[in-house]
């Protein structure tokens, strides 16, 4: 903005002194005139005020400057400014993964495909009835996939479907030794897998509280797409808590543009540390390649998972006793709703039965635990980790109305539908 202060500021020195010598000069002319001397002191006063006026905005002109020296000072720095700021950048990516590919293993799983039973071509043909039958041979089959050692004894979790129907599990370290592994347990519903290997002083990862990654944090995916073992690809956090895929009964995946192909399954998402936060288990792709949405399951559910699948074969999850769907945007509209989950049906027999549901179709579940329900995916992960005899507090809006239940979480029963 530009003031008189600046407008004088912005008056040359140069100029000052131009205004000082015209003045001289008309004191050379005027000097002969009657008024000469009344004039001279009021001459001299303006001649020295132009030089001295001159001077001191010369002097000052320089500071002018420094404000907007001083803001170019503080500008945030890039962070790759030259080749040595690329090198050190691909050094801290090539230590991290120097520190895990060591801990990231080739899983090859082995089944048999009983043959169909079909019907005899040729019996209708020699006069038969057509009720002879015949068996088709057996099929070997062959998985291909990748899992993580996370603790030096040989504990591997991976996932389920890599090794799902294995009549034998083979385990490839990076150093090319190979093991026979044991299956502690397997949860179809989560996609996680347990494994044991007879060895020691394993290189491991450490898991890491996948709760504290965000999206836009940068990410390594390793593992063994196609068989190529130890394959690292670099990428970020796309997202986090995505569910109601269809891909699994409990999601809650990170998402990452990091690339991963199939034989990744089972392997390693790791942060900049080089820590576990999470298991690469799928991709969403029209070709079946990465096209850049790869899912992972997150440290916290896979670690929870695993570890009741080591200590005791399997895994047990809160039961509700409800099926939901989600709230769309009408219905909400209808009901003046824009949060929560309609109930669409109650098992009498669950611990939902005990409440006086209106049967009009127009219940909906806002919060369990003072959390508010976005989702089905989110009610049922919420549930499910909840511990069978837990306490669980549910606002319920029905008939206009919100009304506060308190719950014990049951046991939910194998196969169940619903949350």
């Amino acid at each position: 903005m530009r003031g008189p202060i600046a407008g004088f500021r912005s008056f040359k020195a140069q100029n000052w002194r131009r205004v000082a010598l015209l003045w001289l000069k008309n004191f050379r002319i005027m000097k002969n005139s009657s008024r000469f001397p009344r004039l001279l002191p009021t001459l001299i006063g303006a001649a020295a005020l132009a030089f001295v006026a001159g001077a001191c905005v010369q002097r000052a002109a320089p500071t002018l400057d420094r404000p907007a020296q001083a803001q170019t000072q503080t500008q945030t720095k890039a962070p790759i400014r030259n080749a040595n700021d690329l090198a050190a950048l691909s050094s801290t990516y090539a230590q991290i993964s120097r520190k895990v590919t060591p801990a990231v293993v080739n899983i090859r799983s082995d089944s048999v495909v009983p043959g169909r039973v079909v019907q005899d071509p040729m019996d209708e043909f020699f006069g038969g009835f057509g009720g002879r039958t015949l068996r088709e041979p057996d099929q070997r089959a062959q998985s291909l996939g990748s899992g993580v050692i996370i603790d030096g004894s040989g504990l591997i979790v991976t996932n389920n479907h890599v090794i799902k129907n294995a009549q034998t599990i083979t385990v490839t370290l990076t150093d090319r030794r190979r093991f026979r592994a044991k299956l502690l347990g397997t949860d179809a519903d989560s996609d996680v897998a347990m494994l044991k290997i007879d060895a020691q002083n394993l290189p491991t990862l450490k898991w890491a509280d996948s709760e504290k990654i965000n999206v836009g944090d940068i990410v390594l995916a390793v593992g063994s797409p196609f068989n190529l073992s130890s394959t690292v690809t670099q990428g970020i956090i796309s997202a986090k808590g995505r569910s109601d895929l269809g891909i699994s009964a409990f999601e809650d995946f990170l998402q990452t543009d990091a690339a991963i192909n199939p034989g990744n399954s089972g392997g390693a998402l790791v942060d900049i540390n080089g820590d576990l936060v999470g298991i690469n288990s799928a991709i969403l792709s029209g070709s079946g390649g990465n096209q850049g949405i790869g899912l992972a399951i997150p440290a916290n559910l896979a670690r929870s998972i695993g570890t009741q699948l080591v200590s005791a074969g399997r895994v047990t999850r809160g039961w509700l006793g409800v099926v939901v769907q989600p709230l769309t945007g009408d219905i909400g509209d209808q009901l003046g709703l824009t949060d929560g989950v309609l109930v669409n049906g109650v098992y009498p027999q669950s611990p939902a039965g005990q409440i006086p549901w209106s049967q009009q179709g127009t219940d909906v579940i806002l919060k369990v635990n003072g959390q508010t329900i976005d989702s089905p995916g989110e009610l049922r992960n919420m549930i499910a980790a909840a511990k069978p005899g837990a306490a669980l507090t549910l606002e319920v809006w029905s008939n206009g109305k919100t009304q506060t239940y308190n719950l014990k979480a049951g046991t939910r029963p194998t196969r169940a539908q619903g949350v």
